[in-house]
């Protein structure tokens, strides 16, 4: 099964040579885990987020580059996450990846669709989340 669903990853043009500063929000702590792995060997840094509504209120209280979000959550999933997240005039053009390990993706693909940057499919391959967030991914 192909690991990109969907979109593509423009790395951030504002951000240059400088460090990223990207949430996470994934329930699952082997996903979370690995994320946090990567982002910090690329020399980014992580917050991490449990669901939706604890995402939303990182996003208050700090400021965050790009946003990496499960679509399968508690409390919040990641779509109702996403539209929370658009109608933020600070974040509504923040690049935004979706993480699905959910098998029926006709109404993820059509969430993404909107303004989501990428859907990736779990599993998905660490190398290429390296690439991704290293500004190598072609």
């Amino acid at each position: 099964m192909p690991y990109l669903l969907q979109g593509q990853f423009n790395y951030p043009q504002q951000i240059g040579e400088k460090r990223m500063r990207i949430l996470a929000v994934e329930d699952q702590p082997e996903y979370l885990e690995m994320l946090e792995e990567v982002i910090n060997a690329v020399g980014h840094t992580i917050t991490i987020a449990n669901d939706g509504f604890e995402a939303l209120d990182k996003l208050k209280h700090e400021k965050i580059d790009v946003i990496v979000s499960d679509v399968k959550m508690p409390n919040m999933d990641g779509v109702e996450f996403h539209k929370h997240v658009r109608a933020m005039k600070e974040y509504a053009n923040t690049p935004f990846i979706f993480l699905t390990g959910v098998k029926e993706l006709d109404s993820v693909k059509n969430a993404c669709k909107a303004d989501c940057d990428l859907l990736l499919q779990k599993p998905f391959p660490v190398d290429k989340l390296l690439e991704m967030f290293s500004g190598q991914m072609k």
